[in-house]
Order: structure tokens, then C-alpha cells, then sequence
């Protein structure tokens, strides 16, 4: 139930529409980020009138390239995989593997793609959150790109870059349950041609509410990265050298706030995740059916040419 288009073009279908999406819900995502790395949150009226309309693109150039980037790597890791795979086990490409065989083939494209595309998700983070700071003279370095990155390098050396990425290992299972539940979404409720080629609404839906549930089942691992990525080192000799480690955010928040409080931003990490997935969805589909037709008539032309 997949796509059969070579490697690249899924790559490059699925990272165009990862990347429409996240323009569309930007404004969302860095509300999200607020939340989660805050225990006091910070509500939307509250930031329009501190650090007005403008500060909710805080880091967007950094999120585009890090969605680009991860995305295209992710479908292009996937789908070489799977079709190597499938050719493997003697089967069409359109077929279905078995479950366990589509979440290790996503969970490794999950890994290669994120093992490249932590540290421009770590300072697209640091920029979200940089207004939060108290430090005044912190959040004028940490308002520019390469302001964040001298920030990381001087506190915490290369190894700071990919802060946060052993819960990577548990969330690369993220994307790979949204794309198998996507998937079955379109062998349950399409038909025919329609599940070949979902219609617009359908691939809004299936992503949509694929996306839903990866992020329920993973949630907290995703806050306590959030709130990891976002915080610096102490200047304090105390903690120079001491790094928060997910274990111990995981910890600190539920201490600090008990079970729901690992789900602190859940319906707003939902609502951003309906739009952008679902968008995502619609706009590869939509991408690979008209690389589709493009072939279809150019092979068409070429037949005519030919009997000419």
C-alpha cells in the first residue's frame, strides 16, 4: 500500500510537503515549544503583547532546513530499505510487509535521518525559547543562528549539538508508526484506484489521525527532550560541567507536577500534529500523482510520436 516511485522522488514529494506544513503551522509548533520547555507556560496574548506578532517566527529558516533535510533523508532511507526488502522477499513493490518488518525499516530511516538533523533541531529550539530567557544579554546572542551555535560550542563543545539524541532511539519509532498506521488507514477505508492514489481528503485524515496516535503513545519522551534541548549549561561553578539527561527531566517533571504533568502540552502538540501530518500527507500524495501523470503523458506523447 505504498508508494512504487523510485527512492528520490519519494524523498523529494515527502520533504516538500513536510516542509508546506510546517510553514502553515510554525506559529503552533514554537507555541508547543514554549509550553513544554516552561512549567508556568506562557499564554498566547501574553507573548503578542511582550514580544509581539513577529516572535512567533522565532527560528523558522532553521526549522524549514532541519524538516527539509530530515524529511527527504527519512523517505529516501525508507524507501530504499523497503524496496530492497521486498525485492528480497520475491514480492511486488506495492506490497505489504509484515508489521515488525515496516516499523524496523522506519525505525532505521528514523535513526540515519535524525542522527543528521539533531543539531539544527536543537537550535531551532534554543530560538524558539529565547525570549524566555532571563538573561538579556543571552537573548540577544541567542537570537541569531549563529549566535546559538557559539552559544553551544562555548558551553558545552561539539557533543552539545546533539543534545537530547538518545531519545532519539525511542522516538524514531514515531514516524515509523505514523507512516504503517497511514498506511493501513488507506487499505481499510480506499478502494481501487483510490488507494493507489488517496484523494486530498483522505491523505489529510489518515495522516492526520495516524500522527495522533504515534504522538499519544510517545509524548512524554518528546516533552523531556523538548525541555532538554532548551535548557543551557549553568555559568555557576557548581554545575558547569552537569548535563540534564532525559532520565532525569523525565523525573523532574513528574516530581515537580505528577503523571499529567508529562503530558503538559499534549492538546497543543495534537492540534499542531493534525494539521501539519495531515497537510504533509495531502501535499506528497498529491506531489507523486502528478509525478505519476507527468510520466503517464509524456509516455503517451512519445507512442504518438513513434506511429507518426
Amino acid at each position: 500500500m505504498t508508494s512504487v516511485l523510485p527512492p528520490f522522488v519519494q524523498a523529494a514529494s515527502g520533504s516538500l510537503g513536510a516542509a508546506s506544513a510546517n510553514a502553515l503551522t510554525y506559529p503552533l509548533d514554537l507555541i508547543t515549544t514554549r509550553i513544554q520547555a516552561t512549567e508556568k507556560g506562557t499564554s498566547i496574548r501574553k507573548q503578542i503583547h511582550t514580544y509581539g506578532l513577529s516572535s512567533f517566527y522565532d527560528g523558522i529558516w532553521a526549522d524549514t532546513g532541519a524538516t527539509l533535510l530530515s524529511s527527504f533523508l527519512y523517505y529516501y532511507v525508507y524507501s530504499f530499505l523497503r524496496e530492497f526488502v521486498v525485492r528480497g522477499n520475491g514480492k511486488s513493490k506495492a506490497a505489504m510487509l509484515s508489521l515488525p518488518q515496516e516499523l524496523a525499516i522506519g525505525y532505521a530511516a528514523g535513526i540515519a535521518s535524525r542522527s543528521i538533523t539533531t543539531p539544527l533541531n536543537l537550535v531551532t529550539v534554543r530560538l524558539q525559547t529565547a525570549r524566555m530567557s532571563e538573561d538579556s544579554s543571552a537573548q540577544g546572542e541567542a537570537s541569531r543562528f549563529t549566535g546559538v551555535c557559539q552559544q553551544i560550542l562555548r558551553e558545552e563543545g561539539l557533543r552539545g549539538f546533539w543534545k537530547g539524541f538518545s531519545s532519539n532511539f525511542i522516538l524514531s519509532l514515531n514516524p515509523a508508526v505514523t507512516l504503517y498506521l497511514f498506511q493501513q488507514y488507506r487499505r481499510v477505508m480506499l478502494k481501487g484506484k483510490e488507494r493507489a492514489a488517496p484523494p486530498p481528503g483522505h491523505s489529510f485524515l489518515g495522516g492526520a489521525l495516524a500522527n495522533s496516535v504515534a504522538v499519544i503513545m510517545l509524548y512524554p519522551l518528546l516533552l523531556a527532550k523538548t525541555v532538554v534541548q532548551a535548557s543551557r549549561i549553568s555559568n555557576s561553578a557548581n554545575n558547569s560541567s552537569q548535563y540534564i539527561s532525559i532520565r532525569s527531566s523525565l523525573l523532574g517533571i513528574y516530581t515537580a507536577g505528577g503523571f499529567f504533568a508529562l503530558y503538559r502540552g499534549l492538546g497543543a502538540q495534537l492540534f499542531k500534529g493534525v494539521l501539519r501530518q495531515g497537510t504533509a500527507m495531502m501535499v506528497k500524495q498529491r506531489i507523486e500523482q502528478l509525478v505519476v501523470q507527468a510520466y503517464l503523458k509524456q509516455r503517451a506523447l512519445r507512442r504518438v510520436q513513434y506511429k507518426g
